[in-house]
């Protein structure tokens, strides 16, 4: 899946079309072998991020490269996102500017500030905005914080705490599932297979964003959702979608 994922992104780029990986493959890429070894799984699929300007001719790409559209899913589905099959089972999810699942985050505004794959905070956030997280989500996060440390900008090994605490502090609901999945992952740091000084530094870092996310300054819209509190769901319930 990595390799067929890079495949995607090249044949894109050949096109004059920005398209970049999220997901767990993309968290694979940018890890370090020591990373990989530990926190490494088998991935079922590709997800990648693109412009929905671009949508029409990224298609013709995929088709071009064979993966055969699904052709309901896209119909019902295609002003947000996209559908491909290819050899193999290889199954590739399009996501075009915007990620809904639990929350919408807005990437299409920063899809080309790194090369291949979304920047670091991003694919953070991706993660982190689960309300309803899993064990593969909580090892994924450890394993994108093992090699990057909170930073004022973005890069390899690198992740942009301004970006991440920009976003979260316009959205009291995101901020609170991200600040909640961050002390899980914390909290699941002794049942990972990592040395006792791989879990400490992840465990470092997550202290570092927590408290940038504490210390950032909060919108208006931020504080008055605040006062509701969770008295009121906060996050979505994601779409049951048909393949």
């Amino acid at each position: 899946m990595v390799a067929a994922g890079r495949s995607v992104v090249a044949a894109a780029a050949a096109g004059g079309i920005p398209v970049r990986l999220i997901g767990g493959v993309a968290i694979w890429l940018r890890s370090s072998p020591a990373a990989r070894a530990a926190l490494g799984r088998d991935y079922p699929d590709i997800d990648v991020v693109a412009h929905r300007r671009q949508s029409r001719a990224l298609r013709a790409v995929l088709e071009e490269t064979g993966f055969a559209p699904a052709r309901v899913f896209n119909a019902t589905h295609g002003a947000r996102r996209l559908l491909y099959h290819g050899p193999g089972g290889c199954q590739v999810d399009v996501f075009l500017d915007t990620f809904e699942m639990s929350h919408t985050l807005d990437l299409g505004a920063r899809l080309e500030a790194e090369p291949e794959t979304l920047a670091a905070a991003e694919l953070l956030l991706t993660k982190l905005q689960i309300a309803e997280v899993n064990a593969k989500d909580l090892a994924d996060t450890a394993m994108l914080l093992w090699d990057h440390e909170p930073a004022a900008t973005d890069g390899p090994g690198l992740l942009n705490l301004a970006q991440l605490t920009g976003t979260c502090g316009a959205d009291w609901g995101l901020y609170t599932t991200v600040t909640d999945n961050l002390r899980a992952t914390a909290a699941a740091l002794g049942t990972l297979p990592a040395a006792r000084g791989d879990r400490e530094r992840i465990a470092g870092r997550i202290e570092a964003i927590l408290a940038g996310l504490l210390a950032a300054p909060k919108t208006g819209g931020w504080r008055l959702r605040a006062r509701v509190g969770r008295r009121m769901r906060w996050y979505q319930l994601p779409e049951e979608v048909t393949r």
